[in-house]
């Protein structure tokens, strides 16, 4: 399939890699096809892009990258909608990215949501936007530019 986006012009796509939303991203509960794809060779960035609108698409990254000691606690019907079971290895086959966002002031400013992850089930194609009750995480986490050496 063919796909006419704002930042890519025309992406081409198989049914195979849509990822399917069916609660939607907050504040976007109407797109709920999504494909995802490496922002580039190296680049721990991947892109969200939707596909029922071609002008939304996420920034993502592995919210381990950032925080390496970061925990995923999600609710049975959260585990439901994944449509994984803990028992038989299902939390290998699911990927938390969290949702950046880079300052239109300060270009060089970027933040990662780890309150608000999407995890995707690899396995099953099916994500959901899962909103965590963590104290210590925060919506605006800051993501290095550079790694510390």
């Amino acid at each position: 399939m063919e796909i006419a986006t704002t930042r890519f012009g025309i992406v081409h796509a198989r049914e195979d890699q849509v990822i399917d939303v069916p609660s939607g991203i907050l504040g976007f509960p109407e797109d709920r096809r999504y494909i995802l794809f490496n922002h580039q060779e190296g680049s721990p960035f991947w892109w969200f892009q939707s596909l029922d609108h071609g002008a939304l698409a996420f920034v993502l990254i592995d919210p381990f990258l950032i925080k390496p000691d970061y925990e995923l606690q999600m609710s049975p019907e959260d585990t439901l909608l994944l449509q994984f079971d803990k028992d038989e290895g299902g939390l290998s086959k699911i990927q938390p990215m969290a949702i950046v966002s880079i300052s239109r002031e300060e270009p060089r400013v970027i933040t990662a949501n780890l309150l608000g992850p999407v995890v995707i089930n690899l396995k099953k194609r099916v994500a959901k936007q899962v909103v965590l009750d963590r104290q210590n995480y925060s919506h605006r986490f800051p993501v290095p530019l550079t790694k510390d050496k």
